[in-house]
């Protein structure tokens, strides 16, 4: 009988009015799909730690450190919002830039759109300078519900790979792809803490052939990997 104490509950936040305190999350959260105003401008700041494959990672011990994220947005007009952001490791780096249109019915928002990035990375393995880089594309579309006191957003987006270049030692390869290698479909939960600072806790489920913080282990596997994720952070 969890199940339907779990639907009670569900179904009594969605029953709660709507407040000015409602309209007011909505308009500083950072993953939900709303309107932003012209210049309008959100931060996110937080930390996502991964499971890898044992079978790719193997003993590189750099891959288990967590990513360190930075991402903001900014609002467009005709309901656009920019967005930028940046990942690292300390041994890897991605920058990603994105566009999305939005709009609301109510309390629920979506959102699609599409963001770009490159990522780098570089790590010296048994003496031998190795680094390697790539752009990757990122559709994406995400759906959102505003609660009285929280807001839930899930977002689901591809991974399409568009170069990858590798250098071991004096050793370079470069290799083309526009193929879909993966996808994703993660959840986020935003609350106020203070004022419009918002506290955010998030699972990411990965389906892909190439997650690029693992990128040294060089995966000779043509698989899908289920890669989750787990993310904390703060709205600034």
């Amino acid at each position: 009988m969890k199940i339907s104490g779990i639907v009670i509950i569900l179904f009594l936040l969605i029953s709660f009015p709507a407040t000015s305190q409602d309209l007011e999350l909505r308009k500083n959260t950072f993953h939900l799909p709303v309107a932003m105003g012209v210049g309008e401008v959100v931060h996110t700041i937080g930390l996502a730690t991964a499971g890898l494959p044992e079978d790719v990672i193997e003993t590189v011990d750099a891959f288990r450190a967590p990513l360190l994220a930075y991402r903001v947005k900014t609002g467009l007009p005709w309901n656009l919002f920019a967005t930028g952001g940046l990942e690292s490791n300390i041994i890897t780096w991605h920058f990603s830039a994105g566009l999305n249109w939005s709009h609301e019915f109510g309390e629920l928002g979506i959102s699609a759109g599409a963001d770009v990035a490159f990522w780098f990375g570089w790590l010296d393995q048994e003496g031998f300078d190795t680094r390697m880089n790539g752009w990757q594309l990122y559709p994406n579309i995400t759906i959102g519900y505003t609660f009285p006191r929280f807001s839930v957003s899930v977002r689901s987006e591809l991974m399409i790979p568009f170069r990858q270049s590798t250098r071991i030692g004096d050793i370079l390869t470069s290799e083309r792809s526009r193929r879909v290698e993966g996808w994703s479909v993660g959840i986020y939960i935003e609350q106020p803490l203070w004022k419009d600072n918002y506290a955010v806790i998030g699972f990411k489920s990965n389906f892909t052939k190439f997650y690029y913080p693992m990128w040294a282990g060089f995966s000779t596997f043509d698989r899908f990997f289920y890669i989750p994720e787990f993310i904390i952070g703060f709205n600034l």
